[in-house]
């Protein structure tokens, strides 16, 4: 089936327990001008062979609460892949099937108050992400209740992704990624793009074997704090970013 649960116009629902399993969407939360709903909670639940865990893009999209479940999706866990067409992958005889997106977000949330923690996250494209939106609504003239604001991100486990553990994308102030820890990911760790003013805190996170680099800066950010976090891999940008903060971080 194509969606397991539809919370579109439905507030404070409580899911705690539960095995989701072999769906396109588990939990659809809410999509972009349409409808959504806040006051969600999904605790200790497990995701098994699902195409996206919990989504949802509608801008008014409020306090969720996403913390201690098992995400597992449809990729390979034992080889690392990515859709897009760079070596070394476009030389695999392989490619074009093995790129084929079988898993898309684990956790893909748009708007404010968030929490997402302590979550186990592996074998799918994205990991935990703020929806990429594009520009908030009446930017810049945005109303309150539609701000992307306040989100916080921390102690999550993420491995084998084929693009990004963490996006941060299309949010604006007050978002704080701590002590999350992302292992193999093919085209970066974790990811500002864009920041709309900040800012954006990425403190103690461990970033290991991330193709491009274990932070992807990217679309022109401003307002990005990197504090005391162990990366391997080269910190690059791939475009111009405002002020920025890099300091008191190992990087190997």
């Amino acid at each position: 089936n194509t969606v397991l649960f539809n919370l579109m116009g439905g507030d404070h629902h409580y899911f705690e327990g539960l095995t989701f399993r072999n769906t396109g969407i588990a939990i659809e939360a809410g999509q972009k001008g349409i409808a959504g709903s806040k006051g969600l909670t999904v605790k200790r639940s497990r995701f098994v062979d699902v195409s996206t865990a919990i989504h949802s893009d509608w801008s008014a999209s409020a306090g969720f609460v996403i913390i201690d479940n098992d995400l597992l999706g449809r990729e390979s866990l034992s080889r690392l892949f990515t859709w897009y067409a760079i070596k070394p992958w476009i030389d695999f005889p392989d490619f074009a099937e093995a790129a084929r997106m079988k898993s898309f977000y684990a956790i893909a949330v748009y708007g404010q108050g968030h929490v997402f923690a302590y979550n186990r996250v592996r074998g799918f494209h994205d990991g935990i992400d703020h929806v990429t939106y594009g520009m908030p609504d009446d930017w810049p003239d945005t109303p309150r209740d539609r701000m992307p604001v306040s989100i916080d991100i921390y102690n999550n486990d993420i491995s084998v992704m084929h693009d990004n553990c963490i996006e941060t994308d299309g949010a604006m102030h007050n978002i704080r990624v701590l002590r999350n820890r992302c292992f193999n990911a093919a085209l970066g760790a974790m990811s500002p793009q864009p920041i709309f003013g900040g800012p954006v805190y990425f403190i103690r996170n461990i970033a290991y074997n991330a193709w491009w680099g274990p932070v992807k800066i990217h679309g022109d950010p401003a307002g990005i704090f990197y504090y005391n976090n162990t990366y391997v891999g080269e910190f690059r940008m791939l475009t111009p970013a405002s002020n920025l903060h890099l300091r008191n971080n190992l990087i190997l």
